[in-house]
């Protein structure tokens, strides 16, 4: 009887961290549009950590590069190609272009 409590409570609570579902796929595309690191990254990490399904963001910023990279981890379960990239190109205006986006599984 216990289990079936639990396995209730954790329906309830809901977004929960260890609910979090296990990254399976990975997006990774080259950025133009960011002029620094401290804003413009941490604009794309907090745009995109805010997703369902997002486990982690890595941008990999080259001082003076007019194209970065930025690598995401997700579970396609909540979220998709389209998600991610429509999130990139809101910030600021469409301040970020994507070129050369990929997907592949984890």
């Amino acid at each position: 009887e216990a289990s079936n409590l639990a396995s209730a409570e954790n329906q309830t609570k809901k977004e929960t961290a260890a609910e979090l579902k296990e990254p399976n796929m990975k997006f990774s595309a080259n950025v133009k549009g960011m002029v620094c690191k401290m804003g413009c990254v941490a604009s794309i990490r907090k745009e995109l950590k805010t997703l369902d399904g997002v486990s982690s963001v890595e941008v990999d910023f080259k001082e003076d590069e007019l194209i970065q990279f930025v690598q995401v981890s997700y579970n396609d379960t909540q979220a998709n190609e389209t998600v991610i990239r429509s999130a990139i190109e809101s910030i600021n205006n469409e301040q970020f272009q994507l070129s050369a986006v990929q997907t592949e599984t984890l």
